[in-house]
């Protein structure tokens, strides 16, 4: 027992007392037949592991041509379309070159406080461990492209969708495009065609110049000529009931209006009118008139006197539409009394405009300005025989108590 202790200790103490030999590979930093061998060498004073890398990466660079040129064969071996396809990258040289690589031999020089590594593989060996290695990376990319493929032509097919979608939602768009200008042209076309059918139906009667009154009140029209007088008269008993002058200056209107009470002067009106729009619109017309006015009533029971003059400013206006039997809406109204009628020319196409009737109703704000009843509302009605454009004569009924006949003229 106690000479087994003894020969390990002196072992041991040989093994750090007296110098190792260093190989042959430590002394040279080469190894013996290196035709028939790859090797790397790495050298640290670090450690061991820095020493194995260093010498795992001095056999890569030994290699690197070797394993390249083997790799670039058999790829090329796969055909022309399998190559085009693939690229040799340095980084996966060298991770292929140390795929299955360990260090052969280690040595530890305890004076100079070195690691040394060495790497060593018989070069038929590591060429057919490298030509494995490849093999199997090789499938790896055939793998690889084909799912790479895969996904180009599923990519393809979602793009070459998206184009047909694209292109039909163009399509349609174009579609509805060229839809909406054909529907605008027949609209247009149509609009066309009514605005002819209605000028040739409507046309000639929306030329024609409106009466200046209904029954008893002025509508928005101003009188055609430079000047205009009315008479009126009524038929039982016969008698003067009204006479009316007016004079146009360009938009403007100035007249003046008298009535009669059984033979008496009774209510006197004078009234300046100025036309804001003249028969505007195309298919309908629209006519408007302001305008202040004067009048003074029951002269014939409290005499003339122009102090009780009564002034207000006033609205006229007519509404065209020769659709309604070619009627006529007119309306007035002022602090004295508010007023609406229509003229109609039912027999237009038989008869023009020469032939023509009218209707009324007359609110009263103030009484004295009504009918000797003073009556609230009044209504008038009546027919009208128009010649020519400076001469119309009308038969009436108006203020709820008389027939009238009245011949108007224009110069």
């Amino acid at each position: 027992m106690r000479s087994s202790i003894c020969v390990l200790l002196l072992f041991i103490i040989s093994d750090f007392l007296i110098p190792q030999e260093q190989p042959s590979w430590v002394k040279n930093l080469k190894i013996e037949n290196p035709a028939q061998y790859y090797f790397g060498i790495g050298i640290s004073k670090i450690s061991e592991q820095d020493a194995d890398a260093r010498a795992l990466i001095s056999f890569g660079q030994n290699v690197q041509v070797k394993v390249k040129s083997i790799f670039q064969r058999q790829v090329s071996e796969e055909g022309k379309e399998f190559s085009e396809k693939t690229t040799i990258t340095e980084e996966l040289i060298s991770d292929i070159s140390l795929k299955g690589i360990s260090i052969t031999e280690r040595f530890v020089d305890t004076t100079a406080k070195t690691f040394y590594s060495l790497v060593q593989y018989r070069k038929t060996e590591y060429d057919s461990l490298v030509t494995r290695e490849i093999e199997r990376e090789i499938l790896l990319l055939k793998a690889r492209n084909k799912i790479m493929e895969e996904k180009r032509e599923e990519e393809l097919r979602a793009e070459k969708t998206r184009n047909l979608q694209e292109e039909e939602k163009k399509k349609e768009q174009l579609r509805a495009q060229q839809q909406a200008i054909e529907l605008k042209r027949l609209e247009q076309q149509q609009e066309e065609e009514r605005r002819a059918l209605y000028k040739k139906i409507y046309g000639e009667f929306l030329q024609h110049t409106r009466p200046e009154k209904v029954v008893t009140f002025r509508n928005g029209e101003i009188t055609h000529q430079t000047s205009s007088f009315m008479v009126k008269g009524a038929i039982s008993p016969v008698q003067l009931n009204e006479a009316f002058y007016a004079v146009r200056l360009a938009m403007i209107e100035l007249s003046g209006n008298v009535r009669f009470r059984k033979k008496k002067f009774d209510q006197q009106e004078a009234f300046v009118k100025i036309q804001i729009l003249s028969n505007a619109g195309e298919y309908t017309q629209t006519t408007l008139a302001i305008g202040v006015s004067q009048a003074i009533a029951s002269i014939a029971d409290s005499g003339y006197k122009f102090k009780r003059s009564k002034y207000s400013f006033f609205a006229s206006g007519n509404y065209t539409d020769p659709e309604w039997e070619y009627t006529t809406i007119s309306f007035f109204g002022d602090k004295r009394k508010l007023s609406i009628g229509a003229t109609s020319f039912p027999f237009y196409e038989q008869f023009k405009t020469h032939v023509g009737f009218m209707a009324e109703v007359n609110y009263f704000i103030d009484k004295d300005f009504s009918n000797p009843y003073r009556d609230l509302f009044t209504f008038g009605a009546g027919v009208r025989l128009q010649a020519s454009d400076t001469f119309a004569t009308q038969f009436a009924y108006e203020n709820n108590e008389q027939f009238t006949l009245s011949f108007e003229f224009q110069f």
